[in-house]
């Protein structure tokens, strides 16, 4: 997840500080970058096995970018991620010791905007992004809007003078992870507003609002049938100094039940807030409070309701560009207690996360 606060996550990792640029020539250039890591999580937090212990994970991150100026006015580029799994503990949901995390090609048009081609995120994401800036908890109420990263995307993105606008289209695509069904994708599409005031008592304000659609194949297997997802944020602050950010989101995937006029519906509503300070010297704290309402449905009735309330806290210290140990915990705040079929089904944990990490990125 994000350690800078105001990031939007589009070509960031392009662009991090820490990657080597391999060529540099006649307009056109070559970057690599990456991560290794090590992070010790406790049984809650990262249940590798059947009795959920306590566990230590490496795993790694590796990328390459490269960009070339055309003329004046356009320059095109592209970048491609992968996910690495330690060898022997397979890390990812997928089964995969290997995956593409992120992968594109564009266009800049300069102070016209960006395309994108590939996959990436949704637009809904430069939205949510403001409250992402924990390591592996918190952001729960994007959880249930699976802010990953989804193929077979053209987007857009326009942010300049303050102003903040993007659109995007998606196209059919097979077994993609959709509020954490996966699904095959028929269409959809997403779009953000949004407008940042550059100097409000010495700080910038941002507001950024984003709706997003997508429906799946005319399949009587697939999870769902669409799903549609609407958030609001606003953020004030930067990397240095007081932190605030607020983000409220709410979703509905609808499947039609057996073929009749009812239809099942999994509904959330929640928000987070963050209160974080970053020091001169490299030490950033964050915390916060984290809410999501889901209400299960089959037509009109309810047939379940959960409450899920969180506190997460992180404290990260970054020695220099390159390195970087942080330590975070979340806690219960009061959350509806589950039973462990249904924590597996919908995701839900109550009780306290913690784990302690460490970072070399190049």
């Amino acid at each position: 997840m994000k350690k800078s606060l105001l990031a939007l996550a589009v070509l960031a990792s392009a662009s991090a500080a820490q990657a080597a640029t391999v060529y540099d020539k006649d307009g056109t250039s070559l970057v690599i970058g990456g991560r290794i890591q090590a992070v010790a999580y406790n049984g809650n937090a990262r249940p590798l096995n059947s009795n959920s212990d306590a566990s230590l994970v490496n795993s790694s991150r590796l990328n390459i970018s490269g960009r070339t100026k055309v003329n004046d006015w356009l320059s095109v580029f592209a970048f491609s991620e992968w996910n690495m799994a330690d060898g022997n503990n397979t890390n990812y949901s997928n089964g995969e010791k290997i995956n593409t995390r992120e992968q594109y090609v564009g266009a800049d048009f300069n102070k016209y905007g960006q395309l994108l081609l590939g996959k990436t995120y949704d637009a809904v994401y430069a939205v949510q992004a403001v409250t992402d800036v924990y390591e592996d908890f918190g952001v729960r109420v994007q959880g249930y809007t699976d802010g990953e990263r989804r193929p077979g995307q053209f987007r857009y993105i326009y942010d300049n003078n303050g102003i903040f606008a993007s659109f995007g289209y998606q196209t059919a695509q097979d077994d993609v992870s959709v509020n954490s069904k996966t699904i095959n994708i028929r269409n959809g599409f997403s779009s953000s507003l949004g407008y940042t005031f550059d100097d409000v008592f010495g700080e910038p304000l941002s507001f950024k609002a984003g709706y997003s659609y997508i429906q799946a194949q005319e399949d009587n297997n697939e999870a769902m049938d669409n799903f549609k997802n609407i958030a609001a944020s606003v953020a004030w602050g930067g990397d240095t100094g007081l932190y605030l950010a607020f983000l409220y989101e709410t979703t509905r995937d609808k499947k039609r039940a057996d073929g009749s006029n009812s239809s099942d519906c999994n509904k959330t509503k929640g928000y987070e807030f963050v209160v974080g300070y970053g020091f001169e010297n490299g030490l950033t704290i964050n915390t916060g409070y984290q809410l999501v309402d889901l209400k299960v449905k089959h037509g009109s009735v309810n047939e379940n309701s959960y409450i899920y309330r969180r506190i997460p806290v992180y404290a990260n210290y970054s020695l220099n560009s390159n390195f970087n140990v942080w330590a975070e915990a979340e806690f219960d705040a009061d959350s509806t207690n589950r039973s462990s079929d249904k924590k597996a089904q919908y995701g839900f944990e109550t009780g306290t996360l913690l784990s302690v990490g460490a970072r070399y990125t190049f």
